[in-house]
């Protein structure tokens, strides 16, 4: 039988400022999340592995409006960095109002064509390294009693698209993982949901990805901006009675 946890009454973080950390803040979805919460006047931490010019410019933006920033680098994939990462975060934020999952790597390739090493390298990063990150979250969200998750998803991820079998494997097992925590977590006031944002094109897409994804049929013809994603997420964290859900933010059907 599952542990079951008793609810305790919330609190309220004490910061002046709420805190959003953000796993991904290099990335093209990643940096304009983290661009308009910093403007919005949330203290960010912008989380990059091996991308470090693109997460300056994210920090760079933040900094434009006077906004507090800090700079993190961790491979989500080694248990004791992300865990030094937190305890860093920690020390210069105080509390973890929200958390970010931007993370997500997308190689184009037909599923005969898909090596056993790209297959695990996407699970690995993609899924394997949101439980890595969620894992080292779960104490400071129980002793806090308050806070979101938010995680980047796809609708590939429900749906499958061709030549990107890992990709929508991984993500269709985040969703999982997203029910499961926002179930578990649930008793200690913390919402877990995801947003499919739309196709974003970024330089780490594959070759004919673009392509692929922007010709889906979508009713109106057009995929989501940026801002539209950005906003729907900053509306997401403020919502206070959401929880295990999935918003799908372009118009394409599910």
């Amino acid at each position: 039988m599952p542990h079951m946890h008793r609810f305790k009454k919330p609190r309220e973080i004490k910061n002046e400022q709420p805190t959003i950390l953000i796993f991904g803040g290099s990335g093209v979805i990643g940096r304009a999340i983290a661009k308009e919460f910093g403007q919005r006047g949330w203290s960010v931490g912008v989380h990059y592995h091996h991308n470090h010019s693109s997460a300056e410019k994210a920090v760079a933006a933040i900094q434009e409006t006077r906004g507090n920033v800090q700079l993190y680098q961790a491979d989500v994939n080694d248990s004791s960095q992300i865990k030094e990462l937190f305890q860093t975060f920690l020390q210069d934020y105080g509390a973890l109002s929200l958390l970010v999952w931007a993370i997500g790597m997308a190689p184009s390739k037909l599923l005969a064509k898909t090596t056993p090493e790209e297959w695990e390298q996407t699970l690995q990063t993609n899924l394997s390294g949101a439980f890595h990150v969620l894992k080292h979250a779960s104490p400071i969200f129980e002793k806090q009693q308050n806070g979101a998750v938010i995680l980047i998803g796809s609708l590939s991820g429900e749906q499958g698209t061709p030549g990107q079998v890992a990709y929508s494997a991984s993500k269709a097992g985040l969703m999982g993982l997203m029910r499961a925590t926002a179930k578990e977590w649930g008793p200690w006031n913390i919402r877990v949901n995801a947003i499919f944002p739309g196709w974003h094109s970024s330089p780490l897409s594959g070759p004919g990805i673009d392509s692929a994804l922007t010709q889906q049929s979508h009713i109106l013809n057009r995929t989501p901006s940026l801002q539209h994603m950005v906003e729907n997420v900053y509306h997401l964290a403020s919502t206070r009675d959401i929880s295990g859900q999935i918003w799908n933010l372009d118009s394409r059907i599910r």
